[in-house]
């Protein structure tokens, strides 16, 4: 059976294109990683707000000219937006068949991949896209961060240092060029790129709450919690609906004797994922260190309940 989206090689990237079918990924385990970071989609554009009513235009324009690869690319792109990964890249199929894809609309092909989880096929189709445009930033991150995902700490930092050759000042790449060293186990080089990451999006208008965040965590893991309050409050002031950014800094109020703070930001952190159990085993311990042994006993239950839940799931 001839897979989907092996059309391609017949667009002119045979040399490029190992024959495997966008369509045909099975679901595969998480990788670990060495610390929570950024989502890889954190920073994609999200479905608009009339997607639906958008998503049902395009099929009829689809429906009214189906020879046209522009209004199925767009398509293709609309329902990744719209976490629909499988018919998204049936979608691409078909406009693959009609239009030799960009690098861009390739990176898109793989990043339905990351939504089903396969970050191998992930890797290829972004590798392809660097066949197309070997200097596309777009292209060049999402391959790192895949690569950071999988472990493969080598490769992505060969990546992120690509960036930086090419944008010397973008705060992305140097923030992950930053846990990236910290998964390779060196800790003063992790140090310095996650600092000059948080100094340079500090003086940027609109700032990003995960380069102060990463920083804060890492400080945090050396045991320098009094040091990372700072980035931690900062993180959590920029995006208080992140509930990482509370958790962190909770656990760190409460490490430096800030119980009664602590507690609150753990709170916060619970009501906006209750379904957390590591925040709730968190809470639990500052609950019983504050001698609130009745809650810290129902935080407990509850961590354990959803850790048996998550584990059946």
């Amino acid at each position: 059976m001839i897979k989907p989206y092996s059309i391609l090689l017949t667009a002119g990237a045979a040399a490029l294109i190992a024959c495997s079918g966008l369509c045909s990924a099975q679901q595969i385990p998480d990788k670990t990683v060495p610390r929570p970071s950024r989502p890889i989609l954190q920073d994609e554009p999200p479905a608009p707000s009339s997607a639906a009513a958008l998503e049902a235009k395009l099929r009829s324009e689809v429906q009214a000219n189906p020879n046209s690869a522009d209004l199925l690319y767009r398509l293709a792109l609309l329902l990744q937006q719209e976490n629909k990964p499988r018919e998204s890249l049936q979608v691409f199929t078909q406009a693959a068949g009609l239009q030799k894809p960009t690098a861009d609309q390739l990176r898109s092909v793989a990043l339905n991949y990351v939504l089903l989880n396969d970050y191998d096929d992930a890797v290829h189709w972004l590798r392809v896209a660097l066949g197309f445009e070997p200097n596309n930033v777009s292209v060049l991150y999402s391959l790192g961060r895949c690569f950071y995902t999988q472990n493969n700490f080598p490769q992505a930092e060969v990546a992120f240092l690509r960036i930086l050759q090419l944008q010397p000042r973008n705060i992305k790449a140097m923030e992950n060029l930053g846990l990236t060293y910290d998964g390779e186990n060196k800790p003063d080089l992790a140090e310095k790129a996650l600092r000059t990451a948080a100094t340079w999006d500090a003086a940027q208008p609109s700032a990003d709450p995960w380069p102060a965040l990463d920083l804060g965590v890492f400080l945090l893991d050396q045991s320098r919690t009094a040091e990372a309050v700072p980035f931690l409050t900062r993180a959590a002031s920029l995006a208080p609906s992140l509930p990482l950014a509370r958790l962190t800094l909770g656990r760190a109020l409460v490490l430096t004797g800030q119980s009664a703070t602590g507690i609150k930001e753990l709170e916060a952190a619970a009501q906006l994922d209750p379904q957390n159990p590591k925040i709730h085993f968190e809470l639990g311990h500052a609950y019983r260190d504050a001698g609130q042994l009745d809650k810290a006993r129902t935080e407990f239950a509850l961590s354990k309940s959803l850790y048996g839940s998550h584990n059946q799931n």
